[in-house]
């Protein structure tokens, strides 16, 4: 067990991992209930067999053992959940451990997507691959022009918009872990991604799952890129291919960026900033970029294993891609 939790770096949002601490999440919280009561049964054993014979001292002695293993049965569950939660941020381990429920439900099976419009823990996988076709500026609406100005962030207090919007997202690991970290703020939305993924994906899987459901008013958000920076170029090219088929079906296209590292996976920081020049450079005047690397960077933000977030920085991520929209 000790071998396995010092050997997670980096790895919160592979689902094979998740599973794991998820099984001993389940077992713990069966322990939970089922050891106190064994406990007690057995105390209770002890005490009547003590009663019958009060000089046995074997007896003294399994009633007080049996008494302390309830204790600690009863207690040790709720320590490692507080104690956990307590160092998301600081350790890898609580890191993985807090995020682990919502990366297992939202990728072990894999891509996830989440329509709201029926069952929400519905997952769907598509097998058929995509093959983006180069699309071409709308200039027929002055709606989508409107939506090429690149969008930094300044608060993450933005308030959400009056009127329910139907966001859609496309993302790796750092989505899976946003999406489980907004809870209930984000039922509503749809989502499509999974752990340690990237263009490739993207096209087979994460892009197809979610093209029926763009409708008038859709607000398509991709978070990709930070498991193969080397592929701007390539992001690009098939990010702005996709603005002619969400146009016509009424949505519109951003992109965010890909957000920083730090401790181990700090290296990442300057092929991240070359990512994001370039997507933001190159992308289409129809997608809109918006920029909560530079945010996070100026105001900082917390991590457990230098590239996933606690659950405080996915909320805060959420609401500043809310209110750039």
């Amino acid at each position: 067990m000790l071998m396995f939790l010092l050997n997670i770096s980096g790895n919160c949002g592979d689902p094979g991992l998740a599973a794991i601490i998820s099984i001993i999440k389940k077992f713990m919280n069966i322990l939970w209930i089922v050891g106190p009561i064994l406990a007690i049964i057995g105390a209770g054993i002890a005490f009547f067999k003590l009663m019958s014979n009060p000089e046995e001292k074997k007896y003294k002695s399994l009633f007080k053992n049996m008494f302390i293993a309830l204790i600690i049965l009863f207690l040790l569950p709720a320590i490692v959940n507080v104690v956990m939660k307590l160092l998301d941020g600081n350790f890898e381990i609580a890191s993985c451990w807090n995020q682990a429920d919502a990366t297992h439900q939202t990728g072990s099976q894999g891509s996830s997507y989440i329509d709201p419009n029926k069952d929400k823990t519905h997952i769907y996988t598509d097998p058929d691959d995509f093959n983006g076709q180069t699309g071409t500026k709308n200039t027929n609406t002055n709606e989508s022009a409107s939506s090429s100005e690149n969008t930094t962030p300044t608060t993450p207090s933005t308030p959400a918009q009056t009127t329910t919007k139907k966001l859609i997202f496309i993302g790796d690991s750092r989505t899976v872990g946003m999406q489980g970290s907004v809870g209930d703020q984000g039922k509503n939305d749809i989502w499509s991604c999974k752990g340690s993924m990237g263009l490739e994906w993207m096209k087979s899987t994460g892009y197809p799952n979610i093209e029926n459901q763009i409708t008038n008013g859709s607000h398509v958000i991709i978070l990709m890129g930070v498991n193969d920076l080397y592929n701007a170029d390539n992001y690009i090219s098939y990010i702005n291919g996709l603005v002619a088929s969400v146009s016509q079906k009424g949505g519109k296209l951003y992109f965010v960026s890909v957000n920083p590292t730090n401790r181990s996976a700090d290296y990442l920081n300057d092929d991240i900033d070359n990512f994001n020049l370039k997507l933001k450079n190159g992308l289409s005047s129809y997608v809109t970029y918006i920029d909560t690397n530079t945010y996070l960077i100026n105001n900082g933000f917390s991590s457990g294993d230098g590239i996933h977030y606690t659950t405080t920085t996915y909320k805060q991520i959420y609401t500043l891609i809310k209110g750039s929209i």
